[in-house]
């Protein structure tokens, strides 16, 4: 029996219930972390010892108040203008469910419930079936999800897709926020080389790209407010670092094939910051800016992982 989000919610008590909402977690000596499967595979948690650096849902409230954290992002991440597109000279009309701009937002499975095919105390293997056929996507898909947490403490997470069967178009991204336990706008933000995508209001691309930084850069977050998307310029293993009092943490991906778009988001509260990647920009099903079509049975698989280290 499916359980229904409203319901899954009035599961949730002033802390999660790990058991009702299947909350994996996973420990390699001093690091640990925890994935919500029943919403998203959802990283909720990532810890050395008690320094946390990710931040997730503990109480319904959060969920009710900001669905995206964490999840996965598919079949497409971000936006799409108007909740329609084309593909294969038919019309798809999607539903709207970022009502302000009307139009569909971060995918189909950001709140849906994840199988746990396998775990153990370092890995556990997500899956979900898209087989509903919703709204504006009819096609058909399986998307396995792995964490995998390191004895060095680097988290590794991988996604893959296989189209089931008719030739789909096809997108995939992560909304993770990341903390350091202190307001963002002490943190220093490394850059790898990137041109920023030029966003209209609604933060749909209008075709233009900007000059961002050519070479990799240090910032000052306290100096920058994001809601953007960038585009890598650099074919070799991509990586972005944020810089506290004490630690370190990374966010690598493999090349940039993989993931060549990034969306940086820094929330009013300056609690956090979302560094998402994407493997294509913002309403690629119109614009084709990484759009990938999938042919039936075509499997591919995408990697990025995390680590936090004590600075030296």
């Amino acid at each position: 029996m499916t359980i229904s989000l409203k319901s899954r919610l009035a599961l949730f008590t002033s802390k999660v219930d790990h058991q009702k909402w299947n909350v994996v977690q996973l420990q390699q000596g001093g690091y640990s972390c925890k994935i919500l499967a029943s919403y998203g595979a959802s990283l909720i948690s990532y810890k050395h010892l008690d320094y946390e650096f990710v931040e997730g849902y503990t109480q319904a409230e959060e969920i009710q108040n900001q669905k995206y954290r964490g999840v996965i992002l598919a079949p497409f991440p971000n936006r799409v203008a108007k909740a329609q597109y084309a593909f294969k000279n038919e019309d798809y009309h999607l539903a709207v469910n970022r009502e302000k701009e009307g139009l569909a937002l971060h995918g189909l499975l950001y709140d849906q419930v994840f199988e746990v095919d396998s775990q153990s105390e370092e890995r556990v293997v997500l899956s979900y079936n898209y087989s509903k056929k919703k709204q504006g996507y009819p096609f058909l898909f399986s998307l396995i999800v792995s964490y995998e947490l390191k004895s060095d403490g680097s988290l590794n997470i991988s996604t893959t897709v296989e189209n089931q069967e008719d030739k789909m178009p096809f997108g995939l991204g992560w909304h993770p926020y990341f903390k350091m336990n202190e307001s963002i706008d002490d943190l220093t933000f490394e850059f790898p080389p990137s041109r920023k995508i030029e966003l209209d209001r609604s933060l749909i691309p209008t075709g233009n790209h900007l000059p961002f930084n050519s070479i990799p850069k240090t910032l000052d977050l306290s100096l920058h407010q994001f809601d953007d998307c960038f585009e890598l310029l650099s074919e070799e293993s991509i990586g972005f670092k944020l810089i506290g009092k004490h630690y370190v943490l990374e966010i690598k991906g493999g090349s940039s094939e993989e993931f060549p778009f990034f969306q940086i988001y820094t929330p009013k509260n300056r609690t956090s910051i979302a560094i998402e990647p994407m493997t294509c920009a913002p309403d690629a099903f119109n614009n084709q800016m990484g759009l990938m079509i999938l042919n039936p049975k075509e499997k591919k698989t995408f990697s990025y992982k995390i680590k936090a280290s004590h600075r030296v």
